[in-house]
Protein backbone atom coordinates (compact mmCIF):
# COMPACT_ATOMS: atom_id res chain seq x y z
CA UNK A 1 0.00 0.00 0.00
CA UNK A 2 1.28 3.37 -1.01
CA UNK A 3 0.50 6.20 1.18
CA UNK A 4 1.84 8.94 -1.25
CA UNK A 5 -1.33 9.88 -2.14
CA UNK A 6 -1.94 13.83 -0.80
CA UNK A 7 -5.40 15.99 -0.40
CA UNK A 8 -4.62 19.23 0.01
CA UNK A 9 -6.80 21.42 2.19
CA UNK A 10 -7.91 24.64 3.17
CA UNK A 11 -8.30 26.29 6.53
CA UNK A 12 -11.97 27.50 7.19
CA UNK A 13 -12.08 31.72 6.95
CA UNK A 14 -13.54 32.59 10.05
CA UNK A 15 -17.52 33.66 9.26
CA UNK A 16 -17.70 31.71 6.20
CA UNK A 17 -20.71 29.89 6.46
CA UNK A 18 -21.28 26.22 5.18
CA UNK A 19 -23.59 27.14 2.86
CA UNK A 20 -21.65 30.10 1.16
CA UNK A 21 -18.86 27.34 0.97
CA UNK A 22 -20.78 25.16 -1.08
CA UNK A 23 -22.39 28.13 -3.22
CA UNK A 24 -18.44 28.62 -4.10
CA UNK A 25 -17.35 25.11 -5.17
CA UNK A 26 -16.31 23.98 -1.63
CA UNK A 27 -16.77 20.96 0.83
CA UNK A 28 -16.02 21.87 4.33
CA UNK A 29 -15.19 19.21 6.55
CA UNK A 30 -13.34 17.87 9.79
CA UNK A 31 -10.25 15.94 10.90
CA UNK A 32 -10.52 14.07 14.29
CA UNK A 33 -8.62 11.26 15.79
CA UNK A 34 -6.60 10.21 18.97
CA UNK A 35 -4.40 12.65 21.19
CA UNK A 36 -5.34 15.01 18.17
CA UNK A 37 -7.37 18.09 19.05
CA UNK A 38 -9.36 18.44 15.94
CA UNK A 39 -9.24 20.82 13.14
CA UNK A 40 -12.03 22.63 10.59
CA UNK A 41 -11.29 22.60 6.53
CA UNK A 42 -12.54 23.48 3.34
CA UNK A 43 -11.75 21.73 0.02
CA UNK A 44 -12.69 22.02 -3.34
CA UNK A 45 -15.55 19.97 -4.61
CA UNK A 46 -14.09 18.80 -7.98
CA UNK A 47 -10.74 17.90 -6.16
CA UNK A 48 -12.31 15.84 -3.39
CA UNK A 49 -14.47 13.79 -5.85
CA UNK A 50 -11.46 12.95 -8.13
CA UNK A 51 -9.13 12.14 -5.19
CA UNK A 52 -11.42 9.84 -3.51
CA UNK A 53 -11.94 7.78 -6.75
CA UNK A 54 -8.60 6.88 -7.36
CA UNK A 55 -6.51 7.07 -3.66
CA UNK A 56 -6.29 4.14 -1.29
CA UNK A 57 -8.14 3.64 2.09
CA UNK A 58 -5.46 5.28 3.59
CA UNK A 59 -4.25 8.85 2.75
CA UNK A 60 -2.27 12.07 3.44
CA UNK A 61 -4.17 14.88 4.07
CA UNK A 62 -1.94 18.32 3.80
CA UNK A 63 -3.56 20.96 6.15
CA UNK A 64 -1.41 24.32 7.23
CA UNK A 65 1.72 22.96 6.71
CA UNK A 66 1.42 19.76 7.92
CA UNK A 67 0.90 16.35 6.52
CA UNK A 68 -1.56 13.55 8.32
CA UNK A 69 -1.85 9.88 7.64
CA UNK A 70 -5.66 9.38 7.55
CA UNK A 71 -8.78 7.15 6.77
CA UNK A 72 -11.98 8.62 5.33
CA UNK A 73 -14.68 8.46 8.34
CA UNK A 74 -17.60 9.88 6.63
CA UNK A 75 -18.99 11.63 3.47
CA UNK A 76 -22.22 13.25 3.62
CA UNK A 77 -24.56 13.64 0.69
CA UNK A 78 -27.42 16.16 -0.65
CA UNK A 79 -30.92 14.55 -0.55
CA UNK A 80 -30.26 13.20 -4.49
CA UNK A 81 -27.04 11.53 -3.34
CA UNK A 82 -24.89 13.57 -5.99
CA UNK A 83 -23.46 16.04 -4.44
CA UNK A 84 -20.55 15.89 -1.74
CA UNK A 85 -22.36 18.31 0.96
CA UNK A 86 -19.30 17.40 4.19
CA UNK A 87 -16.67 15.15 4.60
CA UNK A 88 -14.94 13.57 7.89
CA UNK A 89 -11.25 12.08 7.93
CA UNK A 90 -10.11 9.92 10.94
CA UNK A 91 -6.07 10.56 11.92
CA UNK A 92 -4.62 7.38 12.06
CA UNK A 93 -0.80 6.69 13.29
CA UNK A 94 1.29 4.99 10.68
CA UNK A 95 2.81 2.38 13.77
CA UNK A 96 -1.20 1.58 15.39
CA UNK A 97 -3.39 -1.06 14.05
CA UNK A 98 -6.50 0.10 11.72
CA UNK A 99 -9.22 -1.88 10.79
CA UNK A 100 -10.94 -0.79 7.22
CA UNK A 101 -13.64 -2.08 5.12
CA UNK A 102 -11.91 -3.22 2.14
CA UNK A 103 -14.14 -3.74 -1.69
CA UNK A 104 -14.09 -7.42 -2.71
CA UNK A 105 -12.95 -7.65 -6.50
CA UNK A 106 -14.07 -11.55 -7.50
CA UNK A 107 -11.92 -13.04 -10.37
CA UNK A 108 -11.72 -16.16 -12.38
CA UNK A 109 -15.52 -18.40 -13.34
CA UNK A 110 -16.62 -20.56 -10.66
CA UNK A 111 -16.34 -24.38 -12.66
CA UNK A 112 -19.97 -25.40 -11.23
CA UNK A 113 -20.86 -22.75 -13.77
CA UNK A 114 -20.51 -25.22 -16.51
CA UNK A 115 -22.66 -28.22 -14.75
CA UNK A 116 -25.37 -25.08 -14.79
CA UNK A 117 -24.91 -23.54 -11.29
CA UNK A 118 -25.02 -19.83 -10.39
CA UNK A 119 -23.18 -18.02 -8.41
CA UNK A 120 -23.95 -15.88 -5.51
CA UNK A 121 -22.07 -13.60 -3.75
CA UNK A 122 -22.75 -12.87 -0.01
CA UNK A 123 -20.56 -9.87 0.87
CA UNK A 124 -18.89 -7.06 -1.46
CA UNK A 125 -17.06 -5.48 0.70
CA UNK A 126 -15.07 -7.00 4.40
CA UNK A 127 -13.37 -5.41 7.41
CA UNK A 128 -9.76 -6.19 7.85
CA UNK A 129 -7.27 -4.95 10.35
CA UNK A 130 -3.45 -4.24 10.00
CA UNK A 131 -1.05 -1.22 9.92
CA UNK A 132 -1.97 1.62 7.71
CA UNK A 133 1.05 1.16 5.28
CA UNK A 134 -0.42 -2.94 4.67
CA UNK A 135 -3.32 -1.96 3.60
CA UNK A 136 -4.33 -2.39 0.07
CA UNK A 137 -7.24 -0.52 -2.31
CA UNK A 138 -9.01 -3.90 -2.50
CA UNK A 139 -8.90 -7.47 -1.91
CA UNK A 140 -8.88 -10.24 -4.90
CA UNK A 141 -10.94 -13.50 -4.51
CA UNK A 142 -9.96 -16.17 -7.08
CA UNK A 143 -13.42 -18.42 -7.44
CA UNK A 144 -12.22 -20.68 -10.39
CA UNK A 145 -11.99 -23.28 -8.29
CA UNK A 146 -16.01 -23.15 -7.27
CA UNK A 147 -18.04 -26.17 -7.42
CA UNK A 148 -21.95 -26.63 -8.14
CA UNK A 149 -23.40 -27.06 -4.58
CA UNK A 150 -19.76 -25.41 -3.03
CA UNK A 151 -19.55 -22.59 -0.55
CA UNK A 152 -16.44 -20.78 0.26
CA UNK A 153 -16.07 -18.64 3.65
CA UNK A 154 -13.52 -15.88 4.27
CA UNK A 155 -11.11 -18.68 5.84
CA UNK A 156 -11.08 -19.87 1.99
CA UNK A 157 -9.05 -16.98 0.86
CA UNK A 158 -5.72 -15.79 1.99
CA UNK A 159 -5.03 -12.09 2.67
CA UNK A 160 -2.19 -9.95 1.98
CA UNK A 161 0.89 -10.25 4.66
CA UNK A 162 0.63 -7.98 7.71
CA UNK A 163 -3.48 -8.56 7.63
CA UNK A 164 -6.32 -10.26 9.20
CA UNK A 165 -9.99 -10.42 9.38
CA UNK A 166 -11.56 -8.49 11.47
CA UNK A 167 -14.58 -9.94 11.58
CA UNK A 168 -15.56 -14.40 11.29
CA UNK A 169 -13.22 -15.77 9.37
CA UNK A 170 -16.12 -18.47 9.27
CA UNK A 171 -18.51 -16.36 7.08
CA UNK A 172 -19.83 -17.24 3.92
CA UNK A 173 -18.74 -15.03 0.93
CA UNK A 174 -19.50 -16.88 -2.22
CA UNK A 175 -21.55 -20.21 -3.15
CA UNK A 176 -22.64 -21.65 -6.39
CA UNK A 177 -25.89 -24.03 -7.00
CA UNK A 178 -28.91 -24.83 -9.67
CA UNK A 179 -31.73 -22.24 -9.77
CA UNK A 180 -34.34 -22.91 -7.83
CA UNK A 181 -36.80 -24.44 -10.03
CA UNK A 182 -40.65 -23.47 -8.69
CA UNK A 183 -43.34 -26.24 -9.32
CA UNK A 184 -46.61 -24.78 -9.44
CA UNK A 185 -49.41 -27.45 -8.18
CA UNK A 186 -51.34 -28.98 -10.17
CA UNK A 187 -55.25 -28.36 -9.97
CA UNK A 188 -57.77 -31.65 -10.17
CA UNK A 189 -60.19 -31.12 -12.98
CA UNK A 190 -63.27 -31.84 -11.26
CA UNK A 191 -66.29 -32.75 -13.63
CA UNK A 192 -69.18 -30.31 -13.09
CA UNK A 193 -73.07 -31.41 -14.32
CA UNK A 194 -75.33 -28.38 -14.85
CA UNK A 195 -78.96 -29.17 -14.31
CA UNK A 196 -81.02 -27.30 -16.60
CA UNK A 197 -84.57 -26.48 -15.65
CA UNK A 198 -85.65 -28.83 -18.19
CA UNK A 199 -83.80 -32.06 -16.48
CA UNK A 200 -85.21 -31.15 -13.10
CA UNK A 201 -88.93 -30.97 -14.34
CA UNK A 202 -88.62 -34.47 -15.81
CA UNK A 203 -87.39 -35.76 -12.83
CA UNK A 204 -89.93 -34.58 -11.09
CA UNK A 205 -92.51 -36.19 -13.67
CA UNK A 206 -90.76 -39.87 -13.30
CA UNK A 207 -90.96 -39.60 -9.16
CA UNK A 208 -95.06 -38.38 -9.70
CA UNK A 209 -95.44 -41.55 -11.99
Amino acid sequence: MSTTSILKVETRKPGRSTTQMRKDGYIPGTIYGKGFAGAQFMVPKQGLSKFLHTSGKVFEVEFEGKKHLVTLADVQRGHLGTDFVHCSFHKVSAKEKVVISLPIHFVGEAIGTKAGGLVNFNMHEVEVEGLPKDMPEFLEFDITGLELDGHWALEHFSLPTGLAWSIDPTASVVSCHLPKVVVEPEVEETEMVVETHADAAEEKEEAAS
